[in-house]
């Protein structure tokens, strides 16, 4: 198997537990990215097939500026896969929904090729609700992807490739799915979050007292808001809670003024340590801290930075699991009380363990490989 992958950890992370249980399975994997992510390959189980691109700063809130910049990215890293698979070609390609590189190799090798997909699969009203665009093809760096699926014969175009892929895993439970019923039939497999251990990270542990925890996050590409963790600072003084926040290392660095007893501000925690122990999750609201969040039962208070978050969030508020709070929105006050709502609301408590008994039920990365497996036992034998 051959993992294609963009360098982002919200990308990353989801796939490694899928790769472990390949491996586990007897499978070769491997995994293409920067050398950021090679070590957490590595532990995974996977051999790193690492390509350059220029480091990137913080991602921009505008989807299609963003995906431009991963249209780049492909661009740059596609001679630098080809000339390091040419001896080693895989049976299956296994690529992220920004990894293009992989749907492109896999055409010219003739092998199959499944999505990964640690977002929404393309439903009807995506391409609005994400780029604020009529059309897909109007993302600025697709007219540079459209010429590079030309060059390796992949057919459908643009279109084809990101709005009807072939076959998808999807790292979320099928409610969680923006419209469901307008996903493309039979294409789609959501087998909620696939975990894996993360010991490398470290640990965390709950202080002796017996404050709630409240975490904050606003995850790995939009953490340079100095001004929303002092809006929580001030929230949360003298309210009760013990307050964890992941402020991302430029932050942690230039510091954020006067810190009192029971609180906590780090570069960066392990997540799922910390989640293990808090009552309430401040979260950015992407895909992958959202699940995490919910497999383990906590309710979130959800922040968006752009456009995917903000349809993440109103799928929080309507499956009733938390609050979405519009970033313009969250004063302190505005922070302190729907923390208090989220903590204290028997509903919302009882619609998190309903979805976190069907995370449970999805399957995770067992359920991904099942149909990996599948896939590769279906292909057709190809010679010459």
């Amino acid at each position: 198997m051959a993992l294609f992958n963009v360098p982002m950890h919200g990308h990353v992370m989801p796939t490694l537990a899928v790769v472990r249980e390949l491996v586990d399975r007897g499978h070769r994997v491997s995994y293409a990215v920067t050398a950021e992510f090679a070590d957490s390959v590595r532990e995974a189980g996977a051999t790193p097939v690492l390509y350059e691109v220029p480091p990137a700063g913080e991602a921009p809130e505008d989807m299609a500026e963003g995906v431009t910049q991963a249209v780049g990215v492909n661009v740059m890293a596609l001679p630098q896969l080809e000339q390091a698979f040419a001896g080693d070609v895989p049976d299956l390609v296994l690529a992220d929904v920004y990894a293009w590189a992989g749907p492109l190799l896999a055409a010219r090798w003739k092998v199959p090729a499944v999505q990964l997909a640690p977002t929404h699969i393309p439903y009807e009203g995506l391409v609005e609700e994400f780029f604020g665009l009529e059309d897909i093809s109007q993302i600025p760096g697709f007219t540079e992807l459209s010429g590079e699926l030309a060059h390796f014969g992949v057919p459908g175009g643009v279109h084809a490739l990101t709005l009807a892929p072939p076959r998808t895993v999807a790292f979320f439970p099928r409610s969680f799915q923006r419209r469901p019923e307008t996903v493309r039939a039979g294409a789609a497999h959501w087998v909620g979050p696939a975990i894996a251990d993360r010991s490398f990270q470290g640990s965390w542990n709950r202080p002796a007292d017996d404050k709630p925890v409240v975490y904050v996050s606003l995850g790995s590409q939009f953490n340079r808001r100095p001004d929303f963790y002092r809006a929580c600072l001030e929230a949360f003084d003298g309210s009760g809670w013990h307050v964890v926040m992941s402020v991302g290392a430029e932050v942690a660095a230039a510091g954020l003024g006067e810190v009192r007893e029971g609180v906590e501000v780090h570069a960066s925690v392990p997540q799922l340590d910390v989640l293990a122990s808090a009552s309430v999750f401040v979260t950015h609201g992407g895909m992958g801290s959202l699940m995490e969040a919910f497999s383990l039962g906590v309710p979130v208070v959800v922040v968006p930075q752009m456009a995917e978050q903000r349809v993440n969030a109103a799928r929080v508020e309507e499956l009733g699991v938390g609050r979405y709070l519009p970033r313009e929105q969250a004063t302190a006050q505005a922070l302190r009380e729907a923390v208090q709502v989220v903590a204290g609301d028997g509903r919302i408590a009882a619609r998190v363990a309903e979805l976190r008994q069907q995370i449970r039920e999805a399957g995770g990365a067992a359920a991904a490989v099942d149909v990996v497996e599948k896939v590769l036992a279906d292909a057709p034998v190809v010679t010459g």
